[in-house]
């Protein structure tokens, strides 16, 4: 079982309030009006443990910085490489794909982040028009 400081829980506890992708700087600007004392190098700290120990994930998609998010149930993420939206698919969507590749390669997936870039249908659709 993970120990959980009070800057831990704290931060555990926005992430899973929050149900949202957070940078490291947004985690520390929405806890540190209860945690005053709290310094980035404390929050890097904690979510690395919370990552670590399967309290929550963390994804590169494709921003400037990695993003955090607790982890409530499995899902994955689209990223437009245009506008940047990230869309949410469920992991019951793609759960054939990582059991086909579990069984063709004898490999057990631990990976709780599958993130496809891409085009969604607006910029997609945008480009279309400029080409035309």
């Amino acid at each position: 079982m993970a120990k959980l400081t009070t800057a831990r829980s704290i931060i555990l506890e926005t992430l899973e309030a929050n149900q949202k992708h957070m940078t490291a700087f947004q985690v520390y600007d929405a806890v540190k009006h209860r945690l005053p004392s709290l310094n980035m190098s404390t929050v890097y700290r904690a979510l690395e443990y919370l990552t670590h120990h399967g309290l929550i994930s963390v994804a590169d998609v494709g921003a400037s910085m990695p993003i955090y998010e607790a982890v409530s149930n499995t899902h994955h993420h689209l990223v437009c490489e245009e506008c940047r939206h990230i869309s949410i698919v469920a992991h019951d969507e793609v759960k054939e794909f990582f059991d086909s590749i579990s069984h063709k390669y004898n490999f057990t997936i631990h990976t709780n982040h599958l993130i496809l870039f891409g085009l969604c249908e607006k910029c997609r659709q945008a480009k279309d028009d400029k080409s035309e």
